[in-house]
C-alpha cells in the first residue's frame, strides 16, 4: 500500500505564511528550505503516522491528533491525524503558539 498525505487548506496557509516570514526575515534560500524540510517530514509521517507524540488537547474530534516537529525547524510543529493510509496534516505552526486556543473556536481543522 503506498501511503500518502493531505494537506489540509489551513496547513497550507500556516506553511506559506511562515515561508513568506522567512524569505522577508531571513532570505528566500531559507524559506525554501523550510518548505522542503516540511514536504520530507510530510512523507516520513505518512509513512511512519504513529512517530509523532498524542496531542493533549481535550476535544473529542482531536483525540486522535498527532504532533511532530519539522526537520531542521524543530519549533515548527505539524499537527497531523493518522489515516489508514497514511496521514492528514492538519496545522503547521511555531511552537509558542497556543494549541489549546488556536482549536477553541471550531472549524479550525478545516
Amino acid at each position: 500500500m503506498r501511503s500518502r498525505y493531505i494537506i489540509k487548506p489551513l496547513a497550507d496557509r500556516d506553511l506559506n505564511d511562515y515561508a513568506d516570514h522567512l524569505a522577508r526575515n531571513a532570505s528566500l534560500e531559507v524559506a525554501l528550505r523550510f518548505l522542503s524540510a516540511a514536504e520530507e517530514t510530510f512523507a516520513m509521517l505518512a509513512r511512519q503516522p504513529k512517530m509523532g507524540w498524542p496531542s493533549r488537547l481535550t476535544h473529542a474530534e482531536l483525540k486522535s491528533m498527532r504532533t511532530f516537529r519539522v526537520t531542521s525547524f524543530e519549533r515548527m510543529l505539524i499537527l497531523y491525524r493518522p489515516l489508514d493510509d497514511g496521514v492528514d496534516i492538519l496545522r503547521v505552526v511555531h511552537s509558542s503558539r497556543n494549541l489549546q486556543a488556536l482549536f477553541r473556536r471550531r472549524g479550525e481543522l478545516a
